[in-house]
């Protein structure tokens, strides 16, 4: 079987690129850095691949909003074809921190199929008021996306100075939480440090109706090698994940 093709988006700022495509690749895909300027230039080049990777870092340098930038200009730019990405050609999405944050602002998350890129939800700082990089315990949910392993554990790394998780009550929020930080007993918690941002109702990632649109904020690519874990775990989160997104894809 053919390996899925993967693009990861390299935006001014972006800092992450080149360990998500190598956690692509280790995984089985065929993974490229695209520059959003290509991207702009080229948006049926998106529609040729199978999974769309918003990786880390501070795109354009974070200077108005985490990702608020790169939000805009990809709902402009690039707006009708990522929406016929998800919803007709059944293209993943996977955004890690930074790209979390766009994938919120930028609207497809949380979104059900068919509705238009409006922001919902929000990412702020966190409520410990400095950047916070840690490793954290991620309680996989039980919703509807389609490369996480339910009912497991994952053990990943934080780092970043916005990523609590805020929201409206009226949010509608079922079906939307992909994983919840816990504590070392696997319960959802608001305590610090095992809830590293003050994110409410312990949220770390979210997915939309379809199942293949994800953001999170703690990093897998930070942590799919073994001698990225602590303690040389054979298969550490970010590995579980990116396995079982690049197999999802295929």
């Amino acid at each position: 079987m053919s390996a899925p093709r993967a693009i990861v988006v390299k935006a001014p700022g972006t800092n992450c690129e080149l360990e998500s495509r190598d956690a692509l690749r280790v995984a089985g895909a065929e993974a490229d850095i695209v520059t959003t300027a290509e991207l702009y230039r080229e948006p049926e080049r998106l529609l040729a691949a199978r999974i769309l990777l918003l990786p880390g870092g501070f795109a354009h340098g974070d200077d108005v909003a985490s990702a608020r930038i790169l939000a805009n200009q990809m709902a402009t730019r690039l707006g009708d074809v990522l929406r016929r990405f998800v919803d007709d050609e059944e293209g993943l999405v996977l955004g890690i921190c930074n790209g979390f944050q766009a994938l919120v602002k930028l609207g497809l998350l949380p979104r059900a199929p068919g509705e238009p890129l409006r922001q919902r939800v929000s990412l702020v700082h966190n409520a410990s008021g400095r950047y916070e990089c840690r490793w954290v315990r991620l309680r996989v949910e039980d919703g509807p996306c389609r490369f996480l392993p339910r009912g497991t554990t994952l053990e990943m790394p934080v780092g970043h100075g916005e990523g609590k998780l805020v929201f409206a009550e009226d949010w509608g929020a079922a079906g939307s939480v992909a994983l919840r930080y816990v504590d070392a007993d696997g319960r959802a918690t608001d305590g610090y440090p095992a809830n590293p941002n003050g994110s409410l109702d312990a949220i770390a990632g979210l997915t939309d109706a379809t199942g293949r649109v994800l953001g999170l904020m703690p990093h897998p690519d930070r942590s799919y090698l073994p001698w990225h874990h602590p303690r040389h775990h054979p298969e550490p989160g970010g590995a579980v994940l990116f396995r079982h997104l690049v197999e999802t894809a295929r």
